[in-house]
């Protein structure tokens, strides 16, 4: 994997790269973490959205289908995945402040946010001559300690836009915890970027799965052969969410991802442990700030098949 991937991955989920200049998974924190039952926070219904679609039943039926879905997901999936922690329990969002307010040992939290970002918008050439910037919203699951006042992140990992799968949080509570360990054992960026490269040579023994709706109109099965040598199919959707849930090590799968709102990059999974294989970055333009990466498209395959060492 090239260094300008490896930047990349650090974007859209604090890859080790990131660790000194972000501060996340200091030894204490995750030790908190790995010490103490994790606290996964389940969404409460937000009184001002209750209200402003009162008269809206179709919006606030949708809203309210929203946080039960998500909630159910998460107490089904977070006792069977995660394994880091002693154990698993849950809390309302509503109980968070107590929480934080809490004497004695800081507690790890999991839980869904929508955050802002400083995200790059131009080159030089303002007036003052330097780069400007533009707030940008995501979402995300992290990982955060709790506790004596203090509340602050571990980790994170971002989602892509739309609708949450399944296999997102599959994928992210299994990178969160590879992480967390990694931590924990006390191993370095270089140990974790050279296991990225290695990663990516596996892709060699998958089926790559594209969803249908991914590339619809844009790429033919014969445009993927060209560009990505190794095997894959394109299926519905939910074959691949079939293959995150079994953990079937046939397949690892492309999912979108946003390093900021409007700059997203490809990223490949192994459907089996939810390992990155491979990322693929948007060209210099849309670095630049004026966004893209939305689809999947050839320079996207040619990164996946460097990844797993082709030409």
């Amino acid at each position: 994997m090239t260094k300008s991937l490896l930047l990349f991955a650090a974007l859209v989920l604090n890859a080790p790269a990131t660790w000194a200049q972000m501060g996340f998974g200091k030894p204490k924190d995750v030790a908190a973490v790995k010490s103490q039952p994790l606290v996964v926070a389940l969404k409460d219904e937000d009184p001002s959205q209750l209200k402003k679609l009162a008269k809206k039943p179709d919006e606030l039926a949708e809203y309210k289908a929203y946080i039960a879905d998500y909630n159910a997901r998460m107490q089904e999936l977070a006792p069977k995945l995660w394994q880091f922690s002693p154990s698993v329990e849950f809390k309302q969002e509503s109980e968070l402040p107590a929480l934080r307010k809490a004497k004695g040992p800081q507690r790890g939290v999991l839980r869904h946010l929508n955050f802002v970002l400083s995200a790059h918008t131009g080159g030089v050439g303002n007036r003052l001559g330097g780069f400007s910037y533009q707030s940008e919203q995501v979402s995300a699951l992290v990982v955060e300690v709790m506790g004596n006042g203090d509340q602050h992140q571990v980790w994170r990992v971002q989602l892509a836009p739309g609708p949450v799968y399944t296999s997102d949080i599959i994928f992210s509570l299994k990178g969160m915890q590879t992480y967390l360990q990694a931590r924990a054992d006390g191993r370095k960026g270089d140990d974790m970027r050279e296991e990225l490269a290695k990663n990516g040579k596996k892709l060699r023994t998958k089926t790559l799965l594209f969803d249908e709706a991914d590339i619809k109109g844009k790429l033919t099965a014969a445009d993927i052969k060209q560009a990505y040598p190794f095997p894959s199919q394109i299926v519905p959707r939910a074959t691949i969410e079939a293959a995150a849930a079994s953990a079937d090590a046939r397949y690892a799968c492309v999912r979108l991802l946003p390093a900021t709102e409007s700059i997203m990059v490809q990223a490949v999974f192994d459907t089996a442990d939810g390992a990155l294989l491979g990322i693929s970055k948007p060209n210099t333009v849309r670095l630049m700030g004026i966004g893209g990466g939305t689809a999947i498209g050839k320079g996207n395959l040619k990164d996946f098949a460097e990844a797993a060492g082709g030409k």
